[in-house]
């Protein structure tokens, strides 16, 4: 496997003409940031067995652009060395999601519907409030702890675990990795 992220930018930049003429081009240019090789197996015969599965990890760091306007491309290649002939490959790009582009509920917003739990509000609005309680004296329920959706997830439910995102190979939008089809164009990935 082969792990890159790479740098992608524009660049003017002065090219001769061959009539000696001089003038200025938009050039693309690409920088490596990061990149790493993982032999995920060795030697095997496939030959016409069952589909076999060759887990791997390869951590790839999140990367930020070091020139303005450039953009960053994440990739993983998969190259299979076949004796006696070309390298099969394939590759993929891959996008992360950084967490603050994730919806996040208002700091100090509560949607109308949910319940006060005891020990909120001001005193009178929510009955068993007290601004002051004794020292080691049981709190009642709800008081100190998160609201659901708030913090912590609600008990006997798990988090979703961020799942990577991939482009389409026909359409370009961003998808889940382990969908079948596209949901922008529906296409079979």
């Amino acid at each position: 496997m082969e792990a890159r992220v790479f740098e992608n930018y524009e660049e003017m930049v002065w090219v001769t003409l061959p009539n000696n003429q001089r003038i200025q081009e938009r050039q693309h240019r690409q920088n490596v940031l990061f990149s790493r090789d993982v032999q995920v197996t060795g030697p095997n015969d496939f030959g016409s067995g069952p589909t076999q599965t060759f887990p791997f990890s390869v951590g790839i760091p999140p990367c930020r652009a070091t020139r303005g306007g450039a953009t960053v491309e994440n990739s993983i290649k998969a190259v299979v060395q076949v004796k006696g002939r070309p390298d099969l490959t394939g590759q993929t790009q891959v996008a992360f999601v950084p967490p603050s582009s994730m919806p996040q509920p208002m700091q100090g917003y509560m949607p109308p519907g949910y319940p006060v739990p005891q020990g909120y509000g001001p005193p009178g609005y929510n009955p068993g409030y007290n601004p002051n309680p004794a020292y080691g004296v049981p709190m009642g329920p709800g008081y100190g702890q998160p609201m659901p959706g708030y913090g912590m997830p609600p008990q006997g439910q798990v988090p979703q675990q961020q799942v990577a995102q991939v482009r389409c190979k026909y359409c370009q939008s961003l998808m889940n990795q382990n969908s079948a089809n596209c949901p922008n164009c529906g296409a079979h990935q």
